[in-house]
């Protein structure tokens, strides 16, 4: 979850103009179907961190069958215009957005069926202590199902660097070998874990068509022209990495194990 500063009014309006009203990741329905699949939400309790406008979360309960949804951001912003969606679509008693703080979630434990999150926790810097709440929140047995951006296991690269900057996001990129590592430690097993990095590099080229010729104008008329050049800018600039491999989306699926106690597991 990124800090509250960091998605501007024109940054989140530009980010829906690429990936669909509701999104501020790319992927759409798709991408949030290939996260969850083998997975039923059907009758379950989900938990998804990172909510932002709440799109996704419509399809968690109308798309996939979950029953009840409860989703957190620390931007309450964002969250305010979830819930007016919420609203809108008529499923506020299934949809309950809650504006949180960074750190542990304010949840009891063994509370949810799955926990549901996509390209969020790539702004968290202590990926042990997020897995171990995590854990924690699911039931045994509940399932992670996870999206988020990855690197790569080589040294950053000056274009990153610079993508970075112009972005203007606090990212904390691991790879995903090291995600799996975590998440074993953390409590969870049957971790399975997906590349993505060839699709996005594909996807890329919709991305930048978006930004170009007549959408492109429709852009500046829809919030300004330094706002449309500062997002052009960058999605140039996040191509270059993509193609180097330094920035990859990923899927992660995992089950969390029972938690055994100190008496059992010195027995």
């Amino acid at each position: 979850m990124a800090a509250d500063h960091e998605y501007s009014d024109s940054f989140v309006a530009g980010l829906q103009w690429m990936w669909g009203e509701g999104f501020l990741s790319p992927g759409g329905a798709e991408e949030v179907a290939l996260i969850l699949e083998g997975i039923d939400l059907t009758g379950c309790h989900v938990l998804d961190i990172g909510c932002g406008l709440g799109g996704i979360d419509l399809l968690l309960v109308e798309q996939h069958g979950a029953a009840k949804v409860t989703a957190v951001d620390v931007d309450a912003s964002l969250i305010n215009q979830a819930r007016a969606l919420a609203q809108a679509k008529d499923l506020a008693d299934r949809l309950d957005f809650q504006t949180v703080t960074p750190g542990v979630l304010p949840y009891h434990d063994n509370t949810f069926d799955v926990v549901f999150t996509k390209d969020s926790l790539v702004h968290v810097s202590d990926k042990a202590a997020c897995y171990a709440d995590i854990h924690r929140l699911l039931k045994p047995g509940g399932r992670l199902a996870m999206g988020d951006w990855f690197g790569s296991d080589n040294i950053v690269t000056p274009e990153m660097q610079h993508w970075l900057t112009i972005v203007g996001l606090d990212f904390k990129l691991g790879t995903l070998n090291a995600a799996k590592a975590l998440l074993r430690a953390a409590g969870f097993n049957d971790i399975h874990t997906r590349d993505r990095h060839h699709w996005y590099a594909d996807y890329m080229a919709e991305e930048l068509a978006t930004l170009s010729g007549r959408s492109y104008a429709l852009l500046e008329q829809k919030i300004g022209p330094e706002a449309a050049r500062q997002r052009r800018d960058s999605s140039r600039a996040k191509q270059v990495v993509v193609d180097q491999g330094q920035l990859r989306p990923g899927h992660i699926q995992a089950t969390a194990r029972p938690a055994v106690t100190r008496r059992q597991s010195q027995e």
